[in-house]
Formats: C-alpha cells, structure tokens, sequence
C-alpha cells in the first residue's frame, strides 16, 4: 500500500534511527497505515522485517525463524534442533552484516497476546544481544492498551528511546492524494471512513455523489459490506466491557456531550462515564471540546465529548440502531435515516475539516493573523460560533461560519451572522480590543454580491473549498 502523507513522522523516524542504541515504538490504530509507514522508511535499508499474526507463540516463533533463514539466503547454525526466540535473536544480533542492522517487528501485539512474558523477552533481547551489537529495534504495535500495558512496565519503557504515534492522516493530506477529485465528493468520502487510507478505495470508482451514498450502502448498510463490522471489530479488540462502550459511543452519536447528560441517557454512574471516556481518549476515538474564549471569562470551562474518528460516528450514527435488521438484510431504515440525515452529519465533520483548512493556511501565511488553536464558541445562552481562532500576539480574532449546502452563501446571510456574532455581549467585553474577522466556509461557491463585498472590506475572509477570497491576503 503506498504512503499517505507521513513526511514529518518519517523525519523523526529518520532521525531517531542515525542515533546510537535505537530502540523505537510506532503505536496506531488498524489500518492506519503503520506497515506502509515502516516499509516506506525501511527501503534500501538494511533490515530483517518480520511480521507476526494472530497465532500460537510457537507458530510465530517458527515464521520468524523462516524470516530469519530468508534474509540469510541459507541456513542457521545453531545447536538446538528447537530454536528458542533468545537464541535466534542472539544469532541474528551477533551475525554479521554490512550497512547496519535493523529488526523490525509488525503486528507486536500478536506476540504479546500469545506469550505474556514476551514483553520481557524482548527487552532481555535487547538489553544482551541488539542493544550490544548495534542492532536497531523497532516495534510496531497496532493494539493501544497493549501498548499501554507494556509501557506501564517502568523498566520496559525506560529502555525505548523514541515513541511514534500515527494518528489518522487529515483530510488536507487526503486532498494532496486526491487532487483531482472534486472537494464535494472528498468530504462525503471523509466523513465516512476519516483519515484511515485503507478504506479509501472503496470509493475509487465514485464520480459522482450518488456513486458515493450507494458504495456506503453496499459496503457499510449492509450485513454482507466489507465493513459493516469493521467498527465493533475494532473496538472490541481493544476494552473489556463492549456493552459500556457501545452505549457511550451511541449516546454521544445522539449528541448528549457531557459526563452528565451521558450518565443520564446510559443510566451509568459519572465514574464509569468518566473512566470508559479516558479509555476513548486514550484510543483516540473520543475528544473533549471546550469553547475558545470561555476561558478568559469564566476560568473554569464547560467540557464537552465528542466522537472523533468520522467511521466510528458514521457507524454509530447509521448502523448501530439498525444493526440487528442490517445484520438480517432488512435495511431500509438505515438507509432511509441516511437519506434523511446524511446531510446535518456531513455538516458536522465540514466544520472540523473548516478548522483545519484555517488552521493550515494560517501556518502558510496565507491570513491577516496567525493562531495556533481553533474550535467553536458556545455558551450557557445557547449562543454557537462554528469556527473561532484567535491571535493572541496580533489582537485579532476570527469567527467564522461553516455550511455545507448545494446553495450559494448570500450576502444576507453573511450580514446576519455578522450581527449575530457581534452582539454576544460576552464576547464583545473579552475582546473589545481586538481587530474581529468574519468569514464563511463553504463547499459549494458564494452568491457574487458577497464575493465583491470580500474583495473589497478589510476583515472578510472567505473559503470555498480551499481556496480563500479576501482583500487581506
């Protein structure tokens, strides 16, 4: 599978390789791209790759040894007719090589669930045999509380010199891959499968919308698709008590966002909330939200949950309150509540991808102001900004509206969130000082009456797409 994005994770990797006694971690979800990741860094390198699966620990034990005679092109000289892991990693650490040597282990956590001692075995490996002979370890893990447990081992994780997380790539890098796919039809792919390239390609032969909606019915609404257990799958590979956690995630896809309104939609106990949101956290499919400019005015911020991987909303959106009658092929109400709601859910994650296109052109220099945090702006009062960043250095701040319609924004529109914004008396007493900036992001082109308005006011920014209109750029 070829490499999506990465450029900054391959720099450290790079980086952490060229030192002395390199003992590395890449940790990420399934399919996020952690082989193509390695195999992209590990080319022309010298380098025993071995990948374990879901087997017994003598099963494995036995593949690597074949790995091992591969990458010899012969045989290995030893005295044991039963080769134990200590010895064949003595025997590869000790043989040698021209160019350095590097042991890359895939799929870790296969070895972990088969052999519990395998963590110890690995760091006794490194300790007398890699670390010794100059052998750099790397190992790749795709199961987040192994992860966790290994390194809550103080003397295992003293030992790793460098962490790698790979978080799902952004939508912007799906773009880059993408450049001559319509924006439109990019969003619909996103908000669906999120930043995982791996479920891309069922949308390759999509040209159209409607192409779209009927790949996610085939392989997503139905109990035959390529994914419709893909969700569960995965979370059940990773906690201890499903049942919790389908509930939680099914609440907040129900958009009940604090630890309260969870508990009283659940009927769990805040401590439960508590402790299975930071097992999501800690996962990466669950995030907090709080509302930017609060802070300056109350301390104390009101913290909000929200699911932040798209195909985990997506399914707990559309396939888990229809899953039993999916599961049965009796999928017309999945499918209706995605004609009826598909386009509010779209919406939601158009906001977020909003957030990072600001945050990407800020950093590019392409806008009057720079930041560093985006999020949106809610309050006691009910009052919602979508998008809101804010410049601390220059004393600016945008706010910023987000659609995402097949109709043109208008001018009018843009004049009553103007007014709307601009009389949130909470806002006006925080930054009073500062320059405001309004703006709109949309997917579908701005009725021209507010195209020249941007052209020619200082302080409009507008977004179509990726591209921006404004005077101040």
């Amino acid at each position: 599978m070829q490499l999506i994005g990465r450029k900054k994770e391959l720099k450290t990797l790079n980086q952490a390789w060229k030192k002395e006694d390199a003992f590395i971690l890449i940790s990420g979800r399934h399919a996020v791209g952690k082989t193509a990741f390695i195999k992209t860094f590990a080319d022309h390198k010298n380098h025993l790759y071995f990948a374990a699966r879901s087997v017994s620990d003598q099963m494995n034990r036995l593949a690597f040894e074949q790995a091992f005679k591969q990458h010899l092109n012969g045989d290995i000289k030893s005295g044991d007719n039963k080769i134990t892991w200590e010895e064949l990693f003595r025997l590869y650490a000790e043989k040698t090589e021209t160019g350095g040597k590097m042991l890359i282990v895939d799929n870790f956590e296969y070895l972990l669930e088969a052999n519990g001692d395998f963590a110890r075995t690995i760091r006794k490996a490194w300790q007398q045999f890699f670390k010794p002979n100059g052998v750099t370890l790397i190992l790749v893990i795709g199961n987040a509380s192994g992860k966790q447990n290994m390194m809550a081992d103080k003397g295992f994780a003293s030992e790793v010199t460098c962490q790698i997380a790979l978080a799902p790539v952004t939508f912007v890098e799906m773009m880059r891959e993408y450049p001559h796919h319509d924006f439109s039809q990019l969003m619909l792919m996103y908000a669906v499968t999120g930043g995982v390239p791996a479920y891309w390609y069922i949308f390759d032969h999509c040209i159209n919308d409607k192409q779209v909606r009927d790949t996610i019915e085939a392989n997503i609404l139905s109990g035959r698709g390529i994914f419709f257990d893909e969700v569960s799958r995965l979370l059940e590979r990773e906690v201890w008590e499903p049942s919790v956690y389908h509930s939680l995630l099914s609440a907040l896809s129900a958009d009940r966002s604090t630890q309260e309104e969870l508990a009283a939609f659940t009927g769990f106990k805040i401590g439960k909330i508590r402790d299975a949101l930071a097992n999501l956290e800690t996962l990466g499919y669950v995030a907090q939200t709080a509302s930017i400019g609060k802070k300056k005015l109350f301390g104390k911020q009101r913290v909000e949950y929200h699911i932040a991987d798209p195909m985990f909303d997506f399914w707990y959106t559309f396939v888990f309150p229809y899953y039993e009658d999916i599961k049965d092929n009796r999928s017309k109400g999945a499918k209706q509540a995605l004609k009826k709601n598909f386009a509010q859910y779209i919406q939601k994650w158009f906001r977020q991808v909003a957030g990072e296109i600001f945050l990407v052109a800020a950093a590019q220099d392409s806008l009057p102001m720079r930041t560093d945090a985006v999020g949106e702006y809610f309050d006691d009062d009910d009052n919602k900004i979508p998008i809101v960043a804010v410049d601390e250095e220059q004393k600016k701040i945008f706010f910023g509206d987000c659609v995402f319609t097949s109709e043109a924004y208008t001018k009018k529109k843009f004049d009553y969130f103007v007014e709307k914004a601009r009389g949130i008396k909470r806002l006006k007493k925080t930054y009073k000082d500062y320059t405001w900036i309004f703006g709109v992001f949309s997917a579908y082109p701005f009725e021209q009456e507010l195209l020249d308005y941007s052209l020619s006011e200082d302080n409009v920014l507008l977004f179509n797409g990726i591209t921006i209109y404004s005077l101040n750029q």
